[in-house]
């Protein structure tokens, strides 16, 4: 094959892959869904308050800045990760669990209507089988997301814990049903996709009223990590959005803040701003 003939396939082959490119290319938008961790952070009424602590602030002796703090705090404070190991001996700690459990789509399940009529309403099984019938199976590694409307109350802490009080007796939030997490810890033995992590815009998985903690047990024995006291959901869709759960990787930990976010589809958005094209060379 002579040089023109070469060069006329290799121009042919990259503009069929620039083709391809742009037909794939999907302009995101990224969007924070956790809280950042302050002494007033939504901390569980019995855990140890979060303290943070200035070491040194300011110029040093040498002429340069120097900032430097100590931060003092329980591993379920602010918008964190629970463990699978929290409520089930044996199951993974913070440090343990697969990076692709970390990084995977997800999915809202919506129960705000019977939140504001009922301050402890759960997402039940019934809930989860109509959302299935509406918008079709779980995609594998599901992240599943319950928004309860509670995330409105995050900045008064008594509405939002139901409470003023370290009483634990008096907690009134909504939750999930252990029902509705049979149904997320047996799906991949039914389904063959697995759902990987269940989070939620309240202090915790169970209910306000929840006293022996079922729909923790049963997602932990399953290996499914939990999400607390998640942000605003308002702007997420109800599927086709990806999560990257961010936890402090602590060694043999029960649970960790974290910091999540959302990767989201944004069909309106500038071409310009989306993901480079690669080099030539990569792309031959």
């Amino acid at each position: 094959m002579d040089t023109h003939a070469r060069f006329s396939l290799v121009l042919s082959t990259v503009m069929v892959i620039l083709q391809a490119r742009a037909v794939d290319m999907v302009v995101t938008r990224t969007l924070d869904i956790g809280y950042t961790l302050s002494e007033e952070s939504a901390n569980w009424p019995t855990n140890r308050a979060i303290e943070f602590t200035s070491t040194m602030k300011g110029l040093t002796p040498e002429g340069f800045w120097l900032e430097a703090n100590n931060i003092c705090m329980a591993e379920h404070s602010s918008t964190h990760l629970d463990a699978p190991s929290h409520f089930s001996e044996g199951a993974w700690s913070v440090d343990r669990i697969p990076l692709n459990h970390l990084m995977a789509p997800g999915v809202v399940m919506d129960i705000q209507e019977k939140a504001a009529k009922d301050s402890l309403a759960e997402l039940t099984a019934e809930d989860v089988m109509a959302w299935l019938d509406k918008h079709g199976p779980l995609p594998d590694r599901a992240i599943v997301l319950v928004r309860t409307g509670w995330a409105s109350r995050y900045d008064n802490k008594t509405a939002y814990f139901g409470t003023d009080t370290k009483d634990t007796s008096k907690l009134v939030f909504p939750g999930i049903n252990v029902g509705a997490a049979r149904i997320f810890s047996g799906y991949e033995e039914k389904y063959g996709r697995r759902v990987v992590g269940v989070g939620l815009d309240t202090p915790s998985q169970d209910n306000g009223a929840s006293t022996h903690y079922p729909t923790h047990v049963e997602l932990a024995a399953a290996g499914i990590y939990g999400l607390e006291n998640l942000a605003d959901m308002s702007e997420l869709p109800t599927t086709g959005f990806k999560l990257m759960v961010m936890p402090m990787n602590i060694k043999g930990g029960s649970g960790a803040p974290a910091r999540v976010i959302a990767i989201i589809p944004d069909p309106d958005g500038d071409l310009s701003s989306g993901p480079p094209t690669p080099p030539l060379g990569r792309l031959l």
